[in-house]
């Protein structure tokens, strides 16, 4: 929690130097998962299998790593972006987010094709 706690800080310094107002999402959570699809568009996957997401742009099978939030739900999310991939026998997502399809199509044209999303 403490890194949460420094780069909440630093976005407030960023806020307050170009003058923004700070103002909360509250519980409105689908705001923060879209801020985080648009910086990790190019890190998204889409729901193959049982478990298994395929890489939206090179197509190359990925798993939820084990220590991932999303890693045993009992439901999976049809679309996610991933921040890093850790290579072993196979290849798995971690620090993953569940993303709508549609903001994939929506900030991320020049990569993904639309006709692979939704």
């Amino acid at each position: 929690l403490r890194r949460v706690r420094e780069v909440r800080s630093q976005l407030i310094d960023i806020m307050k130097m170009q003058k923004l107002p700070i103002i909360s999402c509250g519980f409105d959570y689908d705001i923060v998962r879209k801020v985080i699809c648009s910086a990790y568009f190019h890190h998204s996957a889409r729901l193959k299998g049982i478990g298994e997401y395929v890489n939206l742009r090179t197509r190359m099978p990925c798993l939820l790593h084990p220590s991932s939030s999303l890693y045993g739900l009992g439901f999976a999310a049809d679309y996610i972006v991933y921040h890093e991939l850790v290579m072993t026998s196979k290849e798995y997502m971690r620090t993953v987010t569940a993303v709508d399809g549609r903001w994939l199509a929506e900030l991320g044209p020049m990569f993904l094709v639309s006709k692979n999303i939704c």
